[in-house]
């Protein structure tokens, strides 16, 4: 798993882009936060952005300043394969994930169109860049050289925005909000559901998935490290969860007549099974740990999604029953994770 990464400059004017305000941090500290997100301990960047905006915002988070290495010219970089980032496109954790379980030689499908790919680079590549990137030299075309004198293996995962004008931020901006607007269309269509809005309301759920609204973009992207910030960013994670089923709560009481409170109480539930990940969260379990874990996965939420569509369309009177369980369901996955948190203490 590549566990580096480094972001650069496809062009000169990659270094002013890079300073522009996306939601109000500067869009190369977007990237880095990106980074960070997906896993990468390590994140060199260039030093020309360590006196703007981008090493003030750095600055300000502890997450940030500990994962950054600030390039100097002439700087040798450790050798190994590289996670290549451009200072002036965002594509979200989710891809850039995909990129380091994928190794050397994969690339971001979406960014391959702009010479600015995002990309890992092998060992001999990284060592071949070293100089340009310790200098903050453009690198635009000799990556892209390199991919078309390899053999590139695309990851389509995940959207890419090059933000070199105010077209491409406002793009990025929208990006950073729009899977958790898509998935409060998803509530919307959960709320007193029909089975056929149910079924919209699921196919608008996967799209905010694959938006990545679940990671809350706004809120983790800044790397606060603030108590507040940080149970705003989980509550802001788990809303669009909760609501919908909140909101299959009323379906059922609609068409049923009950399971109204039940949606309450599973809604509750759901905070509370984030609650419990914040403070404990997944460190690599395995076993029976690693089990628990997955129950908690966004696969049940969609097995859940689908059970609440056949209950809709072919039996309505079932809905209460299926929100007794959803409501059981959701306590008893964050007591159990509790409890095993404090047995593995023991």
């Amino acid at each position: 798993m590549i566990d580096r990464a480094a972001l650069y400059l496809a062009t000169e004017e990659d270094l002013t882009a890079a300073l522009a305000p996306v939601a109000g941090r500067p869009l190369a500290f977007r990237v880095i936060a990106a980074a960070v997100r997906a896993g990468a301990r390590r994140v060199a960047v260039p030093a020309q952005l360590r006196p703007t905006e981008v090493g003030a915002a750095v600055a300000a988070s502890a997450r940030a300043r500990a994962a950054v290495a600030w390039l100097e010219p002439g700087a040798p970089l450790p050798p190994g394969p590289l996670l290549l980032l451009p200072a002036a496109a965002l594509a979200p954790p989710a891809a850039l994930a995909a990129l380091r379980a994928a190794g050397p030689g994969a690339v971001l499908a979406a960014s391959t169109r702009d010479r600015a790919p995002v990309l890992v680079a092998d060992a001999a590549l990284a060592a071949a860049l070293a100089p340009g990137l310790a200098a903050g030299a453009p690198l635009g075309d000799d990556l892209d050289r390199a991919l078309k004198s390899g053999e590139a293996r695309l990851v389509a995962e995940g959207w890419y925005v090059l933000a070199r004008d105010a077209r491409g931020v406002a793009e990025a901006e929208a990006r950073l909000v729009a899977g958790f607007v898509v998935g409060l269309v998803a509530v919307w269509c959960f709320w007193r559901a029909s089975a056929a809005s149910a079924v919209a309301g699921l196919g608008v759920y996967v799209t905010a998935v694959v938006l990545d609204h679940a990671d809350g973009e706004v809120a983790r992207l800044t790397l606060t490290e603030s108590r507040l910030g940080e149970w705003l960013d989980v509550i802001a994670d788990s809303l669009v969860h909760t609501l919908i089923v909140l909101a299959m709560g009323v379906s059922a009481q609609s068409a049923a007549g009950a399971g109204l409170w039940l949606g309450v109480l599973a809604a509750v539930g759901i905070l509370g099974s984030a609650a419990v990940a914040k403070w404990w969260p997944d460190t690599g379990a395995a076993g029976a740990g690693g089990a628990l874990v997955d129950l908690g996965s966004r696969d049940g939420f969609y097995v859940m999604l689908l059970l609440f569509i056949a209950a809709r369309a072919l039996a309505p009177a079932a809905l209460p029953w299926l929100m007794v369980l959803v409501a059981l369901g959701s306590h008893a996955y964050w007591l159990t994770r509790f409890a095993w948190v404090l047995l593995r203490r023991r």
